[in-house]
């Protein structure tokens, strides 16, 4: 997906699988992966899973040249460390800068206006992939200016797959 904004600044979102990590292998809920590993994001930490990376070229493997195959990941090794870390629980974390802020009145970490404003590009694109159009957003008026079925499509639509 490509999102460009007024001052034409482009933000992009693709998928790609650019290691050997199956699909979600590990319990987590954001994956970057990369060429020289994958990196879990989970709700309290985080994983850092190395791509063992071999000096092998080879050309598709066949299940008829054994010889070949057993050689594969002969040399195989990691370019990154793996690494693991532990944070709090996100939710306490988050209830208790809610009323930390409630009681000096600053702005949260989260406040609702950067939360929906970073929630809406990403339902912007899911209502663009399931209409199979591209669409032109009016900010101010929160509408689809090019698309007026596309505003009759809800969050809540999207996130249950219903739409």
């Amino acid at each position: 997906m490509v999102w460009q904004y007024p001052n034409n600044t482009l933000v992009t979102f693709s998928q790609f699988n650019a290691t050997g990590a199956g699909y979600a292998p590990r319990p987590g809920e954001v994956e970057f992966r990369g060429t020289k590993g994958t990196l879990y994001l989970q709700w309290n930490g985080y994983e850092m899973v190395p791509e063992i990376i071999t000096p092998n070229e080879f050309p598709a493997r066949t299940p008829l040249d054994r010889a070949e195959s057993k050689a594969y990941r002969k040399g195989a090794k990691a370019e990154i460390e793996a690494k693991k870390g532990t944070g709090g629980d996100s939710t306490a974390l988050h209830a208790r800068n809610f009323l930390d802020c409630v009681k000096e009145r600053e702005k949260c970490n989260c406040d609702i206006e950067t939360a929906h404003r970073d929630t809406s590009a990403a339902l912007i694109g899911n209502i663009a992939f399931k209409t199979k159009s591209l669409l032109e957003w009016d900010g101010k008026a929160e509408k689809f200016t090019n698309h007026p079925a596309a505003n009759s499509i809800s969050a809540m639509s999207i996130a249950r797959g219903t739409s």
